[in-house]
């Protein structure tokens, strides 16, 4: 018998949990929506706690993937790039990946639904998320920095990680300073403060 393949488990965990909330679902339900039974998810995934982080990974992944497909590559530095804007390109990064999270599904269901929970989970229990939007982040300051010819590189990490906490707070938090909440606000706020960051310059 062919084993249920995790990403369907976490596919019908983040539809249970969006209809439902986190703590109103049980592995049961997550089962049933899954078409499986509850030893199955626990043999493949874990207790509920493990499938709720996995679930908040895997929609991280997702959430990512289409970031990342949304912005582009960055291209190498060259007379075929002469047209690429490093600092659009950040402005359209930090965007993109704003509204992304401001309009996820499953984050603005379950902070309606289930606040105290999902709180926990966007903060307290959130060190996967970050380092996974890190490494997305880290990967992209290096190559826009060597598009301009910047060497340096070694705040790159720490920078990413900053930036991905930065996120974290803006989507927390949106009615703080700097209130972003309009496209033309966000790219703005990313040219004058975030790209001179990312770039070195």
């Amino acid at each position: 018998m062919q084993e249920h393949p995790v990403e369907a488990i976490l596919d019908a965990a983040r539809d249970q949990f969006v209809a439902a909330g986190v703590r109103r679902s049980s592995a049961d339900d997550i089962a049933r929506r899954a078409g499986v039974n509850r030893a199955t998810i626990y043999r493949r995934v874990g207790t509920k706690e493990e499938i709720v982080r996995a679930t908040y990974v895997h929609e991280a992944q997702r959430v990512l993937a289409a970031i990342e497909q949304a912005i582009g590559p960055v291209p190498d530095p060259g007379p075929a790039s002469a047209d690429f804007d490093a600092a659009e390109y950040v402005a359209a990064f930090f965007t993109v990946t704003i509204t992304a999270l401001r309009e996820n599904k499953l984050l603005r269901q379950l902070l309606d639904v289930d606040p105290d929970e999902t709180l926990a989970g966007l903060t307290l229990r959130a060190g996967d998320v970050i380092a996974l939007a890190s490494t997305l982040a880290a990967d992209r300051m290096r190559r826009l920095r060597a598009y301009v010819g910047n060497t340096h590189v070694d705040d790159i990490d720490d920078l990413a990680g900053t930036f991905a906490r930065i996120a974290q707070s803006l989507l927390l938090t949106p009615d703080a300073p700097p209130r972003l909440t309009t496209e033309a606000s966000m790219r703005d706020y990313a040219r004058r403060v975030i790209a001179p960051m990312v770039l070195g310059r």
